[in-house]
């Protein structure tokens, strides 16, 4: 049998179906010692059902990886010595179909309380560190939300388990005659959840010592699971707009920087408008110092990912390495536009290639209204800035809120440099383009004029 490592999704879905089981063990158990039912029919298939499931998940946990100092062990002898020096002898007792025995009068009543090594096993599936590993969950995203869920989920089956205690002492009448089994239960259900959550009406209350001193517990770790409960909201709550108020604070202190400077009101609402955008469209985050933070082979694998394709649509790098490649992605440095920025001028010298991650930018003539075309979501522009130091031949001006990423021409040929055969290739395209540039050159016969470029057509090269 082959390793599972706790990221498999059929383990994964195992464990959860495991969790079910005992989770039923847990309601079922101790009703049935207070309200024993025979164990025949359907009942009977269930029970020998769930301790094949259990021995079946025994002998999966031999072959199930486990971290140790945030370390994967795969070790098939360091697996099975750590599972027989933890959970081995609880989910071996729990495998045993007590119920089973104690009905058929293989073991006596006596020894009934031996039936809770099988909802023992939630113990083990509900480990804060076990549902991370196995459902993606980590520390820093989705604590607070385990910790709620479980804390309900204990307080649900503690409720149940409370309830069956209190007809053990009481009986679970609560003032109410001749009552059958279901009242007991939801009378001693209602007592359950009264005191628990605090409220307590007193219309069932405690007589004997005996009941007077289970109550008490029970208030006790109730208003523990109360607090703790409401503490837990309260954090999720606060974590939840955590980001929303770093970034009110934020604008709080734009808002007081632009009165303070007394900057006109068109300029401020475009400020604002700004961080509206990047609020909306990035949830306020720097995606430079996100990736600046990470380790250099983690920060590699993320901006490939997000930049690949943009990358290798430029023609001029169609023969680059994927090392290339992910050079240069690394360098790519995002940047926003607001509606009607110009990027850059028609005769401004070029040292920017341009990549558009979202909006559109529209490619205009030197008057700013002959329109060349427009350039939408995964096209690039300024090419040729990378090898040539030659004027825009016409201006790009973003139409909507444009996120944008460029890559300067100093950074480029630093990388190539690293990279003899494409810097070869590079300098060949350069030669080229030299040699077609000097035919469309002035006509020195005529001395006037300069091959004109028709209009509502676009240029070659930006």
């Amino acid at each position: 049998m082959k390793i599972f490592s706790l990221e498999n999704s059929f383990k994964r879905y195992w464990d959860l179906f495991i969790f079910i089981l005992a989770t039923y063990c847990s309601i079922d158990i101790p009703f049935w010692i207070l309200f024993p039912y025979p164990q025949t029919g359907f009942f009977f298939f269930f029970e020998i059902f769930i301790s094949i499931a259990f021995f079946v998940d025994l002998i999966f946990n031999f072959r199930t990886s486990y971290f140790k100092n945030e370390i994967l062990i795969t070790d098939p002898l360091s697996i099975a010595k750590n599972y027989l020096f933890s959970w081995f002898l609880l989910d071996l007792l729990s495998v045993i179909p007590l119920e089973l025995f104690i009905e058929y009068g293989i073991i006596p009543k006596s020894l009934m309380f031996i039936c809770i090594f099988r909802f023992l096993r939630i113990i083990k599936l509900t480990d804060g560190v076990l549902f991370k590993r196995t459902w993606g969950m980590h520390e820093f995203d989705s604590t607070s939300f385990m910790r709620l869920g479980f804390l309900v989920y204990w307080i649900t089956i503690f409720a149940h388990w409370t309830a069956c205690g209190w007809i053990v002492i009481d009986g679970g009448v609560g003032g109410v005659s001749n009552p059958d089994t279901v009242t007991r239960y939801i009378r001693a259900i209602y007592w359950s959840v009264t005191t628990l959550t605090t409220i307590g009406y007193g219309d069932i209350t405690p007589v004997s010592n005996a009941q007077t001193i289970y109550t008490m517990c029970i208030m006790l770790v109730g208003a523990g699971a109360y607090g703790y409960l409401v503490a837990n909201i309260a954090t999720i709550l606060a974590n939840s707009d955590i980001v929303r108020t770093q970034f009110v604070d934020k604008i709080q202190k734009i808002n007081t920087f632009m009165k303070y400077k007394k900057l006109p009101s068109d300029m401020q609402k475009n400020i604002l408008d700004y961080y509206d955008y990047i609020w909306k469209n990035r949830k306020g985050y720097d995606e430079n110092q996100i990736l600046r933070e990470l380790p250099p082979s983690l920060r590699m694998k993320v901006s490939i990912y997000l930049n690949s394709d943009l990358v290798r649509k430029v023609p001029i790098l169609k023969n680059a390495s994927d090392d290339l490649i992910s050079k240069i992605i690394v360098n790519l440095v995002p940047v926003v536009y607001m509606k009607g920025d110009f990027i850059f001028r028609k005769g401004d010298t070029g040292h920017n290639l341009y990549f558009i991650s979202k909006g559109q930018v529209e490619i205009l003539a030197e008057d700013g209204i002959t329109s060349y075309g427009i350039l939408n979501e995964g096209n690039f522009f300024g090419e040729i800035a990378l090898i040539m130091d030659t004027p825009r031949t016409a201006s790009i001006r973003a139409m909507d809120y444009c996120d944008l990423y460029y890559l300067d021409k100093d950074t480029f040929m630093s990388i190539i440099l690293h990279y003899p055969e494409f810097a070869a290739h590079i300098d060949k395209l350069i030669k080229e383009r030299e040699t077609h540039n000097k035919s469309f050159s002035f006509k020195k016969t005529d001395s006037k004029t300069e091959v004109p470029l028709r209009k509502n057509r676009k240029p070659k090269s930006l």
